[in-house]
């Protein structure tokens, strides 16, 4: 083998022996400063032996402690003194010292990093190489000994030349080497290092275009979404819908939580807008929501930043920053945005697994009773959000700063109160959009629902556009249909007719909608398959009800056609010597048998034979068949 150290995959010790000290400039040698506090017995053993020796008064007394030293130790003479040594040299950590190259892989750098690289290439593409194969693949190679110098082999071996040389001479690690640099590698990747934060001023971050440095309110909003562990049922039928999304938006200088979107829908570039919309304009709620504090942030950023997904590149995000005037930036690592994934995680854990229907982040690990005891809507959940951002998490202390709370740093550092946004300005940009026709008296149809308002009658047969919020879809926004060029201007405010609710989301229309396609399905199937049923059966007994007429039919036939003329040779009642007439004048008269037909009876002959006595004709005894029908026939 080769080289028995390794510098990369080596662990250090807890200390060195030869330490360099920056002095004038170079790099000198000098004494380390090792401390050691250490409670465990065989240490404690080392330090009373060795202190006898050093408190030894005279030399037959240090020579009977070294003696009894070895003795205790189990080590030689030779090896106490040079302990004694050591710790009257470098103090008493030295006793708690191993061997120099303990922890060290006695195996060359080019070796580590070729079974490295193996097990790396054994991970991807679902494979999954485990130790004791890769053990076997360094044994196949070796086993070819100099076909590794062929070309096949020079890539593999092109920045690993003593692997190869070693190969060629058939040797190779073994498996417990192998384990060892796999395991020691493994545990060096998987390694997990604190960060320790940013500091209170001077925070940035970084984005694919630059670092940006944050320093006021209102600067740098963050925008990102998740699906909560949680799962909410309908409010009428206390079914299970699903797991909700949430997008939230949050400053980045304040830590503060500025608005949100809560829905069915799989986040997208409308959620977001929606969420920026309730982000910039002021936020007012009903005594129901039992607030204590007010959501007094609003207002628009100068950037916004976000991760790379395609709903954050849309040409929907696009015009929204336009009309608005912000710049979007994406961030340069995910690390980036841990100040929002963190209250994602706040809010499973501190809010919903209180409830009940909390399904947790594991779905293999997912509570059993989940279904069963989920109870919230989607309104009661909006509800407990808007609480726990508003009186608890925007109240709380900022981490970086003592007594400051997160909502006060937040208007601490506004360069300049914010600017309240009309809302019909938001409603172009921020808001969904669907084109109807406008219908008799005023009205629309949209999701499989009627809108009316006074506002829409003189636009009869027209097409207009339908703005809506999918968290409250009883209420729409109509304007006139873009044309030209020219933008649609706003036309008024259309409801929902027959719609007792006073909130409806879309995606809890579209739930409904799809539990009344199912059980019409069902009602519709089942029906379906009666008539289907019902059709064989039809069928079936029409064919039954067919063939017994036909049997009827072809009875009353055989009653009514001529009777059998065929003639009985052998006739049951007729007496032997009568049969035996017959058959002589039958065989014996060929010209009457012409002129006569063969099976007609006499109607004398045959009333007479009625009238014959009904005794049983006696059997014919008869030898030879062939015989017999030559005689008769």
């Amino acid at each position: 083998m080769s080289t028995r150290s390794l510098s990369q995959g080596t662990n250090l010790s807890d200390h060195e022996e030869v330490v360099a000290t920056e002095q004038g400039g170079e790099q000198v040698e000098g004494k380390p400063y090792l401390l050691f506090n250490d409670d465990a017995p065989e240490f404690q053993q080392k330090v009373d032996v060795i202190d006898a020796i050093v408190q030894a008064p005279d030399k037959n007394t240090r020579r009977e402690a070294i003696a009894e030293a070895a003795k205790t130790l189990g080590k030689s003479i030779r090896t106490i003194k040079r302990m004694v040594e050591r710790v009257q040299k470098d103090g008493v950590a030295t006793l708690a010292v191993g061997r120099q190259d303990k922890g060290q892989f006695r195996i060359s750098k080019q070796w580590f990093q070729f079974i490295v690289e193996i097990h790396k290439w054994g991970q991807k593409e679902g494979s999954r190489v485990n130790h004791n194969q890769i053990h076997g693949y360094l044994i196949a190679l070796a086993s070819k000994g100099e076909e590794l110098r062929s070309k096949k082999y020079a890539e593999k071996f092109k920045q690993y030349p003593e692997v190869l040389k070693d190969l060629i001479e058939r040797k190779c690690p073994s498996h417990v080497t192998v384990y060892k640099v796999i395991n020691f590698n493994i545990d060096q990747e998987s390694r997990i290092v604190r960060h320790p934060g940013s500091p209170t001023e001077g925070q940035i971050i970084q984005t694919t275009e630059g670092i940006l440095e944050i320093t006021h309110s209102n600067q740098i909003w963050q925008v990102d979404h998740t699906k909560l562990d949680i799962l909410l049922i309908d409010d009428e039928d206390k079914e299970i819908i699903g797991r909700p999304y949430i997008t939230l938006v949050m400053d980045s200088y304040s830590g503060c939580v500025v608005g949100f979107y809560l829905g069915y829908e799989s986040a997208g570039s409308h959620e977001v807008a929606l969420a920026f919309r309730h982000s910039m304009l002021p936020k007012h709620y009903e005594p129901e929501y039992k607030l204590q504090e007010k959501w007094d942030i609003l207002g628009v950023p100068e950037y916004l930043v976000t991760d790379r997904a395609k709903e954050f590149k849309s040409a929907h995000l696009k015009q929204i920053s336009l009309q608005l005037g912000f710049q979007r930036r994406l961030r340069a690592f995910p690390s980036a945005g841990g100040l929002i994934e963190t209250i994602f995680d706040k809010i499973n854990k501190e809010v919903l697994s209180l409830y009940g229907g909390y399904t947790g982040s594991s779905i293999e690990e997912r509570p059993k009773e989940a279904e069963r005891t989920a109870c919230l809507t989607l309104d009661k959940l909006e509800r407990i959000l808007v609480r726990y951002f508003v009186d608890h998490y925007n109240q709380h202390d900022y981490p970086k700063v003592k007594n400051q709370k997160r909502i006060k740093r937040w208007k601490s550092m506004l360069l300049s109160d914010p600017e309240v946004f009309d809302e019909r300005e938001l409603d172009i940009c921020l808001m969904k959009v669907a084109y109807r026709n406008v219908e008799k008296y005023g009205s629309a149809n949209f999701g499989g629902l009627v809108y009316q308002g006074d506002s829409l009658v003189k636009y009869e047969g027209q097409k207009i556009s339908l703005r809506y919020d999918q968290r409250n879809i009883v209420t729409l926004l109509a304007y006139t249909r873009p044309l030209d060029g020219q933008p649609g201007e706003f036309i008024g405010i259309v409801k929902a007719r027959d719609l007792e609710k006073e909130r409806l989301s879309l995606g809890e229309l579209n739930w409904i909608k799809k539990k009344l396609r199912v059980e019409a399905k069902e009602v519709d199937n089942s029906s379906i398959l009666n008539e289907r049923l019902n059709i064989f059966e039809d069928v079936e007994q029409e064919r039954k009800s067919r063939r017994k007429r036909q049997r009827k039919a072809q009875v009353k036939q055989e009653q009514k056609s001529n009777k059998s003329k065929i003639v009985e040779m052998f006739p049951e009642n007729a007496i032997l010597e009568e049969t035996t007439i017959s058959q002589e004048s039958f065989t014996s008269a060929p010209d009457i048998a012409s002129q006569k037909p063969v099976n007609s009876i006499d109607k004398q002959d045959k009333s007479e034979t009625n009238r014959t006595t009904k005794a049983r004709r006696p059997r014919v005894g008869v030898q030879n068949w062939n015989q017999f029908v030559k005689d008769n026939w």
